[in-house]
């Protein structure tokens, strides 16, 4: 079995229903709120008396809600289960703070978007979805497993809009092993294969421009106003347009390397530490900050990540390289130097002259390092790729 999510646009269909949501993800907010403020209490009087501070469980957390609840007339006529589960989120994150994964969970405020989840026995009838304690509302959006089984489901404000995002359970054919493997370089705005294509990110220039407008007006309009959250709901509708679209745009590239090469290779980036700031201290200040915060940016934008995701459930393998000098070795002779890369996009080996795209030449050198070959520009005849991808 495998597990799929798809997401809906919800139709809340009246102003009473739209406050019915409102009202329940409000609850989950609040109860996450008093429970950290709880836990935080705990936590802090271990770190006084210098002991181990219990590690919170769905469980044990679930106990305090259900005396909480006892005596919280309001909470009571809301779902049990919805409100319960947003405790399981908050364990989660205790368990990755003690594991030194993450930082403490924070306080969630009322101005992020809302959302709750729906953990069990989620209904769903051609085109509605049921709230525990709402009704059945009309969902908007084609699901492609309709055999699958419905396990849990997500809904969440955004802007103005709601949607609701269903995990299912599905039965799906392993992906077929064709013996075809294909190279991958990701970067800044682009991505290149060993077979020769390079296919550029969708051009966001002008939803960047809007995105940077309405940033501008809501830092001019005063806190508090209804002018400023109006400008707040444009400034976050323009970034989940252009998030999608890089989203779209690597569900459209993964889709094609899945359906053509059974075999992905690929670098092994971490995102994280590419993207740190280059600020540095007051005792050690760092350099060229503000043209590193500029990188930082592209890097994100370019998807190097939910590239991989993606590629990780729809391709039948996913190999990962050592990323040195691939972008500085040649594909032809293995010769390695800092002079071979003249420029941005052009590659020239100092020793045999071999001239052709860095990026390209890049993603032959990650083939041969995930594929065990040499290196020397012998690659399989069988690596050609018919390409169809909308950007």
């Amino acid at each position: 079995m495998s597990i799929r999510g798809i997401t809906y646009r919800l139709i809340p269909g009246t102003k009473a229903r739209a406050r019915q949501l409102t009202c329940l993800a409000g609850a989950c907010r609040w109860i996450w709120n008093e429970m950290l403020d709880l836990q935080n209490e705990t936590y802090e009087l271990s770190q006084m008396y210098h002991c181990q501070c219990p590690n919170p469980t769905f469980f044990t957390l679930g106990k305090v809600f259900t005396q909480i609840r006892k005596h919280t007339p309001w909470l009571q006529d809301l779902s049990f289960p919805v409100v319960r589960y947003t405790l399981k989120h908050q364990a989660d994150a205790w368990a990755q703070y003690f594991k030194g994964v993450r930082g403490r969970p924070k306080f969630k405020g009322k101005r992020g978007d809302d959302s709750f989840t729906i953990p069990e026995q989620v209904k769903l009838r051609s085109n509605h979805v049921h709230i525990p304690k709402i009704g059945w509302l009309v969902v908007r959006g084609n699901n492609p497993y309709p055999q699958g089984k419905p396990i849990k489901a997500t809904v969440r404000q955004c802007g103005r809009k709601w949607f609701c995002s269903v995990i299912y359970e599905v039965d799906l054919p392993e992906p077929v092993d064709n013996g075809l493997a294909v190279g991958l370089d990701r970067n800044v705005g682009q991505v290149a294969t060993s077979t020769g294509d390079i296919i550029p990110l969708p051009d966001t220039k002008s939803l960047e421009t809007r995105k940077k407008h309405y940033q501008r007006m809501v830092s001019r309009r005063q806190k508090g106003s209804n002018r400023r959250k109006r400008a707040n709901q444009l400034w976050a509708r323009t970034a989940r347009r252009l998030a999608n679209q890089r989203k779209d745009w690597c569900h459209q590239i993964s889709r094609v390397l899945a359906q053509s090469a059974s075999e992905i290779i690929i670098e092994d980036l971490n995102t994280q530490s590419m993207t740190k700031s280059a600020k540095g201290t007051i005792e050690n200040p760092g350099k060229n900050v503000k043209q590193k915060s500029g990188l930082n940016r592209e890097i994100l934008r370019s998807g190097w990540g939910i590239l991989e995701n993606f590629l990780g459930y729809k391709a039948h393998t996913v190999t990962r390289v050592p990323a040195a000098y691939t972008s500085q070795k040649c594909s032809q002779c293995g010769h390695i130097a800092k002079e071979n890369r003249k420029t941005q996009s052009k590659f020239e080996c100092v020793r045999c002259g071999h001239i052709g795209n860095a990026d390209i030449n890049a993603a032959l050198n990650i083939l041969a390092s995930g594929t065990g070959a040499s290196g020397r520009g012998k690659t399989n005849d069988l690596l050609v790729i018919s390409w169809s991808v909308n950007t």
